[in-house]
């Protein structure tokens, strides 16, 4: 699902900052430059939420031992194996 961004120019954010700073405190706000959207303005807020979303996944060298002793001893729950049999 594409989330909808309202474009605007480089020119006019710059001659109209308060009105698409105040805009963007409520939905993204595209900033245009030659044509294409090289800036997106939003609440701080969801610049953070976004930023820890980031860290969600990690690369097997980011596990500590233990995780990776845990993820090689972990047992399936017996719900998971029925699934998987009736999807068999």
């Amino acid at each position: 699902m594409e989330l909808p961004i309202e474009k605007v120019t480089s020119s006019d954010v710059s001659k109209r900052f308060g009105f698409y700073y105040d805009e963007a405190m409520t939905h993204p706000i595209g900033i245009e430059r030659n044509g294409a959207t090289r800036v997106v303005m939003l609440p701080a807020s969801e610049y953070e939420r976004l930023a820890r979303l980031d860290h969600i996944a990690v690369t097997p060298e980011e596990l500590s031992d233990e995780a990776i002793r845990s993820l090689r001893t972990a047992q399936a729950r017996p719900e998971a194996i029925a699934l998987n049999e009736l999807m068999g």
